[in-house]
């Protein structure tokens, strides 16, 4: 019997799982391991709050590839009224994947086997064609294959900002359990302004918090709204041949976006339509593009995609808007220069883009949002180093993610492809530029899944876990 190994239970982990379960057809057994918290959750859909809200509308969040109104389905037989536009929440998505799985889980039986595990893996060992897996409680489990789907790694610490001496006035990470949640009496500085800064917001103004919220980030460029309908115009396809025709550098393809922008909005298509359209382009325009045009892309050009391509609900946006109205939210383009504590609070020095002039805050908390962190030779992680150590994980050229070739097999230290070991996830931004949002993750698993499950992938080193678990658990 096959073994296949799933390190991670977030999207990627639980998409992959279901694919795997729905897909066999020979004896199988999937592996999901999660270290901490619910399977099929992860830090994006762990949340209890209603309040935190998809950033992509429900029919477009099915987790099956080939079924794109699964999801909306699902949401159609507990909230009444739901259309494909609406936003629902991270909770009840949550709920969706788990049900997903489950039932996976029941249709493969007896030919496909799920077995989940709430132990964090410390160890892989290559080990002729196959892997050893080492849980951290002493369970090692032999599988044929490994696929590594962990999500995102906490924020890197910005600059001028010790964790160490600003101890409880700091949080590093607001998407640890309870972050979102701990209350700050009095002024707080979020830094960045992306999606992880609303989502703090949000928190903040949930819990009835009244005091200034400053948010300071490099270019003070603002989170922008998804609209609450899609428009009933299709792009053109010249606008795809135009993209793909025009020579691989960052202007050419903005030359061509704003062009279409001033022409096709005569005729009531957004500039929305056209961010979307690029989607299924999007990993082929990226690979186009010479390692230079790469990192000048990452220089300049980055901030002002992200903003314009990972928009957030509407209703989300206009409880951030009001606030922003109303003063409460005071955004700065600039860096933070100095930060101490002093006493219960912290005091912060800002200097402004453009001019260079300093500004001192006193707040109680500053809050880190600068985003995930996804280049692995900066995570703190003890599979992860020991996988790079072992020569068997590389981060990508561009330090985006994971080095992986077009099968999405991880690359060895000399670039060679380990047959054994696999990623799904957003560290494929390197390779793929697009991998963060359901969308495109979704067709990642299912093909990874599809590779794994084809007859010439396997499925000689493993016996039966169930009735090995006790045996292992002693090792």
């Amino acid at each position: 019997m096959k073994t296949v190994v799933i390190i991670g239970a977030g999207f990627s982990g639980t998409a992959t799982a279901i694919n795997l379960l729905r897909g066999c057809t020979a004896p199988l057994q999937v592996v999901l391991v999660n270290r901490s918290g619910s399977m099929a959750r992860g830090l994006a859909y762990g949340t209890s709050s209603p309040k935190h809200l998809l950033n992509v509308p429900a029919g477009n969040m099915s987790v099956l590839a080939d079924d794109s109104d699964d999801f909306l389905r699902f949401c159609r037989g507990r909230i009444p009224g739901v259309s494909a536009d609406t936003f629902v929440s991270r909770q009840l998505y949550g709920d969706y994947l788990g049900t997903r799985l489950d039932e996976a889980e029941l249709t493969a039986a007896p030919l496909g086997k799920l077995i989940r595990i709430n132990c964090e893996a410390r160890r892989i060992r290559h080990e002729g064609r196959g892997a050893r897996v080492e849980m951290a409680d002493g369970l090692v489990v032999q599988a044929d294959h490994v696929v590594l789907a962990f999500g995102h790694f906490a924020p890197r610490d910005p600059m001028n900002i010790d964790p160490g001496v600003l101890g409880s006035g700091y949080l590093s990470d607001p998407w640890a359990e309870g972050g979102m949640h701990t209350p700050a009496d009095g002024p707080v500085l979020l830094v960045g302004s992306g999606l992880t800064a609303l989502d703090a917001v949000t928190s903040l103004l949930q819990q009835g918090h009244q005091d200034p919220i400053h948010m300071v980030s490099r270019r003070g460029l603002m989170p922008l709204p998804h609209r609450t309908r899609r428009s009933e115009t299709p792009v053109p396809d010249s606008f795809l041949q135009d993209m793909l025709q025009a020579p691989p550098a960052i202007r050419s393809y903005m030359r061509v976006i704003r062009r279409k922008v001033e022409l096709l909005q005569q005729e009531g298509i957004d500039w929305r339509d056209l961010v979307g359209a690029l989607r299924p382009v999007t990993a082929q325009l990226w690979q186009r593009l010479p390692m230079a045009e790469k990192r000048r892309f990452l220089r300049h050009a980055q901030p002002f995609w992200d903003v314009h391509r990972h928009r957030v609900a509407p209703d989300s946006w206009e409880l951030f808007r009001a606030a922003l109205a109303q003063g409460q939210i005071r955004p700065l383009a600039g860096r933070v220069v100095a930060s101490r504590r002093q006493g219960e609070r912290v005091q912060v020095t800002l200097r402004r883009r453009g001019d260079g002039r300093e500004l001192e805050l006193d707040v109680a908390r500053i809050f880190n949002c600068t985003g995930p962190n996804g280049n692995p030779s900066l995570v703190d992680d003890e599979l992860i180093r020991q996988l790079m150590d072992d020569g068997l994980l590389q981060t990508d050229a561009l330090g985006l993610g994971v080095a992986v070739d077009e099968r999405l097999a991880l690359l060895g230290r000399a670039g060679e492809s380990v047959s054994c070991l696999s990623y799904v996830g957003p560290m494929l931004k390197g390779r793929l530029w697009e991998a963060t949002a359901v969308p495109e993750l979704r067709q990642h698993a299912a093909r990874l899944a599809d590779r794994l499950l084809a007859p010439a992938s396997g499925g000689h080193t493993a016996g039966n876990l169930h009735g090995r678990l006790e045996w292992l658990t002693a090792k």
